[in-house]
């Protein structure tokens, strides 16, 4: 029953092929690890997934605070703006400096509304393990500080923190350029989105025994076949408009029945998101 960080990327110079495919639905013994999803892993590294399986093509710039964060030229994780200056991610996907792409759809397409940063300055909580391999999801996000203002636009916009945590059963999207089938992994190029819905606590620590805090949800269908995946990591879980949840893990292959992946609750660091914000 260990969590582990899931990578996100696929190896350098894999494409996408084939639709969207379904997981075949399994049942799976109880405890199975979590996946912290991480970055992209290195041609040969063991990874497992962090993306949108279930998911459809988002319409081109309807999730303007969508931010992609990529390491070198692979995207490494998902990551959402909170102001013209802030993108809020999860501490797992932090390097000594990353490239952020904003106004992003088609990742191969120059459309006009995409803006380049490199971030050289981010502010993972304090209280997250930074030592991967003990597979800690705890306090599994960070702030990240672009060098300059974004310039906001239709296709660049900032999204508002939920303010009060969100109940179970409430519908949420999460969107990615994660994987969209699993265990055979398939990346899409555009941006992908996907309805899901906030499950009970007691489900997330029946699905993860002993790794289930307070400030984590759960989300995905419990049934399976929709939820995070690899290359998700960092990004969005949007509920009545409003940021909820950052994409921390899940189990390995994704979204198998019985195993939602694991967000962290935006809704328990508010004052420490603007504390953080307010001093750097």
């Amino acid at each position: 029953g260990s969590l582990r960080h899931a990578p996100l990327r696929g190896p350098p110079g894999t494409l996408p092929s084939g639709p969207l495919s379904s997981v075949s639905p399994r049942a799976l013994p109880p405890g199975s690890p979590i996946t912290l999803l991480p970055p992209i892993p290195t041609p040969g590294q063991g990874w497992a997934d962090t993306r949108a399986i279930g998911a459809k093509e988002c319409r081109p710039n309807s999730q303007p605070w969508q931010a992609g964060l990529f390491h070198l030229t692979h995207l490494f994780c998902g990551a959402t703006l909170i102001s013209d200056r802030w993108l809020l991610t999860a501490a797992h996907c932090r390097k000594r400096y990353l490239w952020v792409r904003l106004g992003e759809h088609h990742l191969w397409k120059w459309e006009g509304p995409e803006q380049l940063f490199r971030a050289t300055d981010f502010f993972p909580h304090p209280g997250f393990n930074q030592d991967l391999t003990a597979q800690d999801h705890n306090n599994d996000i960070m702030l990240v500080r672009l060098p300059r203002k974004a310039h906001l636009g239709p296709a660049v916009q900032p999204l508002n923190l939920s303010q009060t945590c969100v109940s179970p059963g409430t519908q949420c999207l999460i969107s990615g350029w994660g994987a969209v089938s699993s265990p055979k992994v398939e990346y899409p190029l555009t941006l992908h989105c996907a309805n899901i819905s906030i499950l009970e606590p007691r489900l997330c620590r029946r699905a993860y025994p002993g790794h289930i805090s307070d400030s984590m949800l759960c989300a995905g269908l419990w049934e399976g076949g929709r939820g995070s995946c690899q290359g998700d990591s960092g990004g969005p879980l949007v509920c009545n408009g409003t940021l909820a949840g950052v994409v921390s893990g899940g189990s390995e292959p994704c979204s198998r029945p019985r195993r939602p992946a694991v967000y962290t609750s935006v809704c328990h660091y508010l004052d420490w998101i603007q504390e953080t914000m307010e001093d750097n």
